[in-house]
């Protein structure tokens, strides 16, 4: 992992990446944090719930319809190097230029994300680091050409590949495209408890975000919770406190944070925001409207 001093990354964060022109100045932005939920349905109702707007994060495929959200995830259903050598009058070619026309016609910024979690085993079956890499720059390249300016380029991986050993293929590292292609660093962040590869341990949100929001910041990113939630539980609503005040703290490097609010169980893991202590603390936070925007 890249390392910087203060005023090396002060340098870094303000000047402009070529072929990035977008990139946010981290260490001194006081906008508010995007705020908002992952999922379709979800999003509205959660906002119902607590009784304020939330952005929206959703998914979609790239022989799929174009997704409309602040965040947009688009997954791929060929081979990362099949993408990367497709040419104008192929199925892939054509799907990309669709889906960068799709995504210049909505109001931005749009947090695009191409392929999250690349490293994880869903993504085995796609190619190597060096294949999704290409990829990556042949759908950037073609958003620019395309004229798509409303997008934010946000490479989404998991926070368990900020922490493994560079030995790992998951290393955080093999899989970035390069400054020039990065807007934003993003990633998963999730309090597992008693669930998945939790170990009973209950995990702040600070433990699970603070490799990823390291990578970001000693490449002069802002950084992207891109899903984040906690494992039901009796202390859920002070998990989410505690998320707030962190995020408070680190505002000025975190472009944006989409609570999972899933209801869907996965290895008997409940993300789903249900009680009124629970409702409460995230409305606390998208009704605060000076440092959480929608």
């Amino acid at each position: 992992m890249l390392r910087a001093s203060a005023a090396a990354l002060a340098v870094s964060l303000s000047a402009t990446v070529a072929g990035s022109p977008r990139v946010a100045d981290a260490a001194t932005t006081t906008k508010p944090i995007i705020f908002g939920a992952s999922g379709g349905s979800e999003v509205a109702q959660l906002s119902k719930d607590i009784g304020a707007p939330l952005a929206a994060h959703v998914y979609g495929q790239l022989d799929g319809p174009v997704r409309t959200g602040r965040m947009v995830n688009m997954a791929t259903n060929v081979s990362w190097h099949t993408l990367a050598t497709s040419t104008s009058g192929s199925a892939p070619y054509t799907n990309l230029v669709r889906w960068a026309d799709g995504i210049k016609r909505q109001p931005g910024p749009v947090l695009f994300v191409f392929n999250h979690e690349p490293e994880g085993n869903s993504s085995s079956n796609l190619g190597s680091s060096t294949d999704f890499i290409a990829a990556w720059k042949k759908v950037h390249d073609v958003f620019e050409a395309r004229g798509a300016t409303n997008v934010e380029y946000t490479w989404n991986m998991t926070s368990n590949a900020f922490r493994v050993p560079s030995g790992d293929r998951r290393y955080a590292a093999k899989w970035y495209p390069g400054d020039a292609y990065v807007d934003n660093v993003a990633s998963a962040a999730y309090n597992w408890y008693s669930c998945g590869p939790g170990a009973d341990q209950w995990l702040s949100l600070e433990s699970r975000a603070s490799a990823p929001l390291a990578f970001a910041k000693a490449h002069g990113k802002p950084y992207v919770l891109a899903e984040w939630a906690s494992q039901a539980g009796p202390k859920r609503a002070g998990w989410l406190q505690d998320a707030r005040a962190w995020m408070l703290a680190n505002q000025g490097y975190i472009r944006g944070a989409f609570y999972y609010q899933s209801p869907l169980s996965h290895d008997d893991c409940h993300w789903r925001l249900t009680t009124a202590a629970e409702l409460a603390a995230l409305g606390a936070m998208a009704k605060d409207r000076a440092h959480f925007g929608g």
